[in-house]
């Protein structure tokens, strides 16, 4: 391998240590490749080792050898709060590695893959949010004192976890609010040919899930101010299964199909200690967060659809449809927050201008199934919205064994508005993302 390709590959993998994670449904994401950002529709492919992620029994149509796939996609959007005339905005610039690996022979491939298939990314509300917005009204109505504390416990049956209260009429400053969270997968598998028109796929799945929420300001009532503090820490793993199936009953015309089964989640609570001790436990205490322990956020599973449909010799038409079974996961107390299962419909299209070089393009429709006035923290840090997407991309091929990918990809929220809240609140977003993948077939 030449030495800038290297350069690349570890340019690409330092790059993306800090990483937001988009697509999807309420939780599970499906960004995880060059080829994705530029046509949004890879349910049926078969035509690089990024199907090891989405059409994993497709990849016996690969060519046969050891096949490396390293992908990049940076990112920049704004999340957007607005209440009381005010908008509150998160707008950082980020980058999301994934990698993927396969070996293949006639009948039998093996292949893996690191990917982020779920959390909301990374994200920071400098001047504060409708988070920082609600504890300040709720401690100046006299939420944090003893008298509300009695009245939760009562509700309840939880016990506050020390006596520090907020005095009633008071406000909150100084706002500021941070949250990262990432569910990082490992996958694994293999693939048989069963004949020229089947093939068939089985693989197990590790995902890490790492979440940290930091929220302070400053409180001050009666001319004394109190540093407010709510920050923690949650972790889980759990074990999950991928199964697929592909079909091509016709040169022209390939079928992809792919169940992940959910991945059972239990996020043990690690509250800092810059919290402990004060009035930030308390409220994290009456928001659900208690050190030690945990509450469950399972990863829902997964079915998808695709076609691969050769309608010319140059063009080809790619629709897939995702189905996120959300309502069937365990989500702890949010159980009954999710009014239906979130789905995403696409449509690629690729164009081979000649043997080496090919454009894509896609659209794609993400439908949420939950509301804003069911949303947690992490729903209000990150908003599941609807949205419309659209993509552009180019495949070049340089040699026989390497190919270089690249996407554009524009995601189009629709805004929702949870008058439930006192104040009504906005949540609105918008995000671009383009993308660089380098496949290297080295057998």
């Amino acid at each position: 391998m030449k030495a800038w390709l290297r350069f690349l590959c570890i340019a690409v993998l330092i790059g993306g240590l800090a990483t937001p994670a988009f697509g999807g449904g309420v939780d599970n994401k499906q960004n995880f490749s060059a080829a994705y950002a530029g046509s949004l529709s890879r349910n049926a492919a078969t035509d690089g080792a990024d199907a090891a992620a989405y059409n994993p029994a497709g990849i016996m149509y690969l060519e046969n050898g050891l096949i490396l796939d390293i992908n990049a996609q940076p990112f920049t959007f704004d999340y957007d709060h607005t209440f009381n005339g005010e908008t509150y905005t998160a707008s950082p610039w980020l980058v999301t590695p994934t990698a993927f690996g396969i070996y293949k022979s006639d009948r039998w491939a093996v292949f893996s893959g690191f990917t982020i298939n779920g959390g909301g990314g990374e994200t920071e509300y400098n001047d504060g949010n409708i988070i920082t917005e609600n504890i300040g009204n709720a401690a100046a109505r006299g939420t944090f004192t003893n008298a509300g504390y009695s009245q939760y416990e009562a509700t309840t049956g939880t016990t506050r976890p020390n006596n520090s209260q907020l005095a009633p009429s008071g406000a909150l400053s100084n706002e500021y609010a941070y949250a990262k969270s990432f569910d990082y997968t490992f996958t694994t598998g293999v693939s048989y040919k069963v004949n020229s028109m089947f093939s068939l796929s089985a693989g197990a799945r590790y995902v890490w899930t790492d979440k940290e929420v930091d929220i302070h300001g400053t409180y001050n009532s009666g001319g004394t101010d109190t540093s407010v503090v709510g920050k923690y820490d949650q972790e889980a793993d759990g074990f999950g299964g991928v199964f697929g199936v592909n079909i091509r009953p016709i040169d022209t015309l390939n079928i992809g199909i792919r169940y992940e089964t959910k991945v059972k989640l239990d996020w043990e609570t690690t509250v800092d200690s810059s919290s402990r001790g004060t009035v930030g436990e308390n409220i994290l205490w009456m928001n659900g967060r208690v050190n030690g322990e945990s509450y469950s956020r399972d990863l829902p599973a997964v079915f998808g659809i695709g076609l691969e449909w050769q309608v010319l010799p140059k063009l080809s038409i790619n629709p897939s449809y995702t189905h996120y079974f959300e309502k069937d996961a365990d989500w702890g107390t949010q159980n009954d927050v999710v009014d239906k299962d979130s789905y995403d419909l696409a449509l690629g299209l690729q164009y081979d201008v000649t043997e080496t070089w090919a454009l894509t393009a896609g659209y794609m429709y993400i439908g949420i199934g939950m509301s804003p006035d069911d949303y947690g923290i992490i729903e209000q840090m990150s908003p599941a919205l609807d949205c419309h997407a659209v993509a552009l991309g180019t495949k070049y091929k340089m040699s026989e064994r390497l190919l270089l990918t690249f996407g554009l990809t524009g995601y189009f929220y629709q805004a929702d508005t949870d008058y439930s809240n006192d104040p009504d609140v906005t949540y609105d977003k918008e995000l671009y993302s383009g993308a660089i993948g380098i496949q290297y077939r080295f057998l």
